[in-house]
């Protein structure tokens, strides 16, 4: 080839272009910056609103609906999902991976402000989110103590922890979870309002005017211009208690208490039953990953050095940095193993040391190389660029060890014209090795130009570094490698492997067989194709499969709504109970929070496992031995690959109370089939609120509105925030509400004064009814339709399989007009990337096909090396149930870089029998001849391919370096077993369908050419 001859000609530009890259690469692995994912940007907005005190019916009503119907306006939205709770909204949206969601959150933040008229008035913000995978926490730590009670200790870790952290380089943001700073609280007596007819909502008011900072403009003195600045900011507690609240020298001291103290507690944690805060912590974009980490640690071991964090413990739940760290060791030991194993395969076959050793140095500077380009375009040491170099490694050496054993030929062949030699080689496989290259890349082209899901997107980064390793790979092979066989003095011999030799006299008896007897040849293979339908009953599909190995999680579903308090005494018995049983169940720690309606417990197992039990029966024994969560259910969790969802049936339609009664019955329903457990409604059974009716004649009689009523109520009862003022703790926040003594039982709220227009009171019950009524926890809305979904667990079942089962069930349940069943959730995700896998798989399959008919320049040869990738798959399947592998979404993506990696075999031998023909060999000949030259490269390739697959295959290594993260194994053993049943195939096999095809070729040439005589009058049967 013209490349190689090049690099014969100019050895020094050569050699000196190559060692650019080597060196760049060298000094790459210490400059470029570790991330745990690279940075991609999601499709998607977050919108959360924030509106506490109300049922989630009326925050559905005020807020939800208004601001979906305005959002639904936005363009391009494939998605649109709302969760309304009594705490607020939070509404999603999802856009296509062509929309730029940090536009789309300015334009939806603008359509929200043109209805904020529409939105009650005491909504005071709302907030607009994107997301991106570097805004993850890059570590999330638990502090807890004996000695200090640490959800009171906000200002001792705000300034000496949390400050400290911020002040690190690198860090972005910092947050502490379950301590809160204190805040002002005017708490109003209900008696002294009445007494003195003080009306609320003008007391409120009157506080808000109070508590102001505004800018008045400039103004002119001679030559100088100074900015007015009115001063109306609270200074202290005191001027706040003398401020008159009427003319006759009242003051708000008369009415109500102002003091500084701790809100109320919305949540609480336990780390090994002592209470515990949460801390997390962010990097910027762009800084080092691994180096930020380590400075936030040395810091964090700074502080806790003082006296004032003496007795506080830090347990550290997530650690980024350690995965990436772990998952670059466990990369680089089963590299160096696989490339330990790829010279030694080199040096059984070819047994010359420095031939080895040349050939196998592919390896490391293809790394080095492609390191060097992640450093010049900005791609950071990721989990998938890592992944990418690791699906790599055992491919680097293939191109080498085919140029370099195609150059001995010739130089055996002509030993006194070593240049025109090694030219020739290099020439001979130049077109097949270029060509098997682009078939391995090309694999992932509809994966960056098809449609994108969150699998295909990842994939993308996945495919720059074994593309750019490829390429390298090439390149030595052909310039480096034969540059190096050409200046060094390596006497070329032909020196014949004994055990080779004997392998490839038993191989070119068992071809020449297959060419005498093609009808039997044609009988195995169809079935050895066929034989796939056997494993296939036995092969797991799982899409997206479990992946925590080193934690359980418990989510407890509580029935109705309690104090914090109550929900953690009923969360501690169990937390005693498993650290009782802390070494039978291989715990380390036991996290849990809890809120009023729902709580969650975490067991953290020992790293590494001290015992042999599996997680699903860790699992199974903990739910049926554990105690019984006294205030709802406790549901065990499961972490899927991707942040999957459970499977979910979803009922849509108008009414929540309807979709509720038909959850209930689904759910009853999906129970009885065999192999489910776990199953839900989502409805829960709701939490009884207070309902206030409020009599509009009555009230209009006494001159009251109901809107006045409904606003006294929710500053008694919600209490209402005002402007915060600056204390020495900073900037704080002031909430006015009654006093704690005045809200504690509905006598309280019915005996609330409402004020009359004449200065004269009347309780609430006077013009409202008070009752207790069943409300809903959550409205859970999909595409602006309310609904509600049913889950369900199913140990071994794929979703296609469960989807099978409950479909019977649907038919049996009785929907209304306006009422609809459908899939979705774990459903929904596991359907769609099935279908895209299967859409891009065969995009990669016609790719293949059209890059091979380029190089045969023959529509019918690249047919015959297309079976390769069918009888792989089959070794996929017989290679996974003799392990005990389940058919993953790492699984699919090993199945697809195994389709660029099988034609190669068939391509070489291909190639090489067409050359041979073209010498003027007859076909069987040039079969048997290209089948004995050929064996020993598509041996050494497949060989060198498995054994640095081999690590990956058998050991534990994941893809984030930590438990939590998918196994590679599933994607090896994809790749290791259809190569290996492929290549026998293609040994045996594949002549055989050429030559049927071939035949076929000349049957089509002689019926055309005859038609075409036949046509012009001239006919001669006779074709050659």
């Amino acid at each position: 080839m013209r490349i190689t001859e090049l690099s014969l000609r100019r050895p020094v530009t050569t050699i000196m272009f190559f060692l650019c890259f080597v060196a760049l690469g060298g000094v790459a692995t210490r400059l470029l910056p570790l991330e745990y994912f690279p940075e991609v940007q999601f499709p998607g907005i977050f919108i959360q609103i924030p509106y506490q005190g109300a049922s989630a019916e009326e925050v559905e009503r005020l807020v939800t609906r208004p601001v979906e119907e305005v959002l639904s306006t936005l363009s391009g939205i494939k998605r649109f999902r709302s969760d309304t709770n009594g705490d607020g909204a939070q509404i999603m949206l999802f856009f296509g991976w062509d929309q730029n969601p940090a536009i789309k959150g300015i334009e939806a933040r603008e359509k929200i402000d043109a209805i904020r008229h529409q939105l009650p008035s005491d909504l005071q913000r709302l907030f607009v989110f994107t997301g991106r995978t570097t805004d993850q926490p890059m570590l999330e730590i638990r502090l807890s103590s004996d000695a200090v009670d640490l959800s009171r200790a906000y200002e001792l870790l705000d300034r000496k922890l949390k400050r400290a952290i911020e002040a690190v380089p690198g860090v972005s943001k910092v947050q502490l979870g379950g301590v809160d700073p204190l805040q002002v609280e005017i708490q109003l007596n209900a008696d002294r309002i009445a007494a003195h007819g003080i009306r609320i909502e003008e007391l409120a008011g009157k506080l808000a005017r109070q508590n102001f900072a505004v800018s008045a403009g400039q103004i002119t003195d001679g030559q100088q211009r100074f900015r007015v600045k009115p001063i109306g900011e609270w200074q202290s507690l005191e001027e706040i208690r003398s401020i008159p609240v009427n003319d006759r020298g009242l003051t708000l001291s008369d009415i109500a208490t102002v003091t500084i103290s701790h809100p109320i507690r919305e949540v609480g944690r336990h780390l090994d039953l002592k209470d515990a805060i949460a801390m997390s912590v962010s990097r910027e974009s762009g800084a080092n990953l691994v180096e930020t980490t380590d400075a936030v640690m040395k810091r964090i071991q700074e502080v806790g050095k003082s006296s004032d964090f003496q007795g506080i413990q830090m347990y550290v739940m997530d650690n980024q940095a350690e995965g990436v760290v772990t998952s670059l060791q466990d990369i680089g030991l089963s590299g160096a193993i696989g490339f330990l194993f790829s010279i030694l395969v080199l040096y059984l076959f070819l047994r010359n040391w420095w031939v080895t050793l040349i050939v196998s140095t592919a390896v490391p500077f293809a790394i080095l190389m492609t390191l060097a380009y992640m450093y010049l375009t900005g791609v950071t040491l990721n989990i998938l660029s890592m992944m990418g170099l690791m699906l790599a490694i055992g491919m680097l050496v293939d191109n080498a060890v085919v140029v370099s054993e195609s150059i001995f030929r010739e130089e055996v062949r002509n030993p006194n014209r070593r240049r025109d030699a090694i030219i020739a080689g290099a020439k001979h496989v130049g077109l097949a090795v270029v060509t098997g290259t682009l078939t391995t890349i090309i694999v992932f082209l509809p994966n960056i130009i098809g449609e994108k899901i969150n699998i295909t997107v990842f994939l993308s980064h996945v495919a720059k570094t074994i593309t750019v390793s490829l390429c390298a790979s090439l390149f030595i092979s052909l310039t480096i490698i034969p540059l190096l066989l050409y200046k060094l003095p390596i006497k070329v011999k032909n020196q014949n492997v004994a055990w080779v030799e004997n392998l490839s006299e038993r191989y070119s008896r068992l071809l020449g067989w297959t060419i005498r007897h093609p009808v039997w040849t044609f009988v195995i293979g169809i079935g050895l194709l066929a034989s796939v339908a056997l494993p296939m009953q036995f092969v797991k599909t799982e899409m997206f499969e479990e992946t925590a190995q080193d934690r359980i999680r418990i989510n407890y579903e509580v029935n109705g709504r309690y104090t914090v308090e109550r929900v953690e005494a009923a969360v501690t018995p169990i937390e005693q109970w498993l650290l009782e049983n802390k070494e039978r169940f291989d715990i380390d720690s036991v996290y849990s929070y809890f809120v009023t309606d729902e709580a969650g417990t975490t067991i953290l197992l020992n790293k590494p496992r001290r015992t042999e039990m599996g997680m699903l029966e860790l699992r199974d024994l903990i739910q049926k031995e554990m105690p019984q969560f006294a205030l709802g259910k406790a549901v065990f969790g499961r972490d899927r690959f991707g942040g999957g969802e459970d499977m979910r049936v979803l009922l849509t339609g108008d009414s929540t109370e309807k979709l509720v009664e038909l959850s209930y019955e689904l759910a009853y329903l999906m129970r009885n089939i065999e192999g489910f457990n776990e199953v839900r409604s989502e409805a829960g059974s709701g939490e009884m609120e207070v309902q206030v009716r409020v009599d509009r004649d009555k009230a209009q009689a006494l001159g009251l509105s109901p809107d006045t009523v409904a606003r006294s109520i929710g500053i008694a009862m919600r209490g209402q925030p005002l402007r915060t003022m600056r204390t020495r703790l900073g900037e704080t926040k002031v909430q006015l509400i009654f006093n704690k003594e005045d809200r504690k039982s509905l006598s309280d709220l019915e005996n609330l004064p409402l004020f009359m227009p004449d200065g004269t009171h009347v309780p609430l019950s006077t013009v409202a009814s008070i009752e207790m009524q069943r409300s809903f926890e959550r409205i859970r809305r999909e595409n602006r339709q309310t609904t509600i979904g049913v889950t369900a667990v199913a140990e071994g079942m794929s979703g296609e399989e469960m989807r099978k089962k409950i479909e019977p069930v649907l038919k049996l349940l009785d929907l209304p007009p306006g009422y609809s069943a459908g899939f979705g959730g774990g459903f929904d995700r596991e359907s769609e990337a099935n279908k895209v896998f299967a859409q891009n798989m065969l995009l990669a399959l016609m790719m293949i096909y059209i890059v091979m008919a380029a190089m045969f320049e023959s529509l019918i040869f690249p047919t015959a090396v297309i079976f390769s990738i069918f009888y792989a798959i089959v070794g996929v399947f017989w290679f996974f149930m003799a392990t005990g592998t389940t058919m993953t979404i790492m699984a699919n993506i090993g199945i697809l870089v195994l389709m660029g990696v099988v034609v190669n075999n068939g391509i070489v031998l291909i190639d090489h029998i067409n050359q041979l023909r073209q010498s003027g060999i007859d076909r069987a000949n040039a079969i048997m001849q290209a089948g004995r030259e050929r064996l020993r490269p598509i041996l050494m390739t497949t060989a060198t391919t498995v054994l640095g697959l081999l690590p990956l295959c058998f050991g534990e290594t994941t893809i984030g370096g930590d438990s939590d993260s998918p196994p590679y194994y599933p994607m090896a053993r994809a790749v290791v077993g259809g190569l290996l049943f492929s290549t026998f195939i293609t040994l045996l096999v594949l002549p055989t369908i050429y030559t049927a095809l071939d035949n076929l070729r000349i049957w089509q040439a002689r019926v055309w050419k005859e038609a075409k005589f036949r046509a012009t009058g001239r006919y001669n049967p006779v074709i050659k």
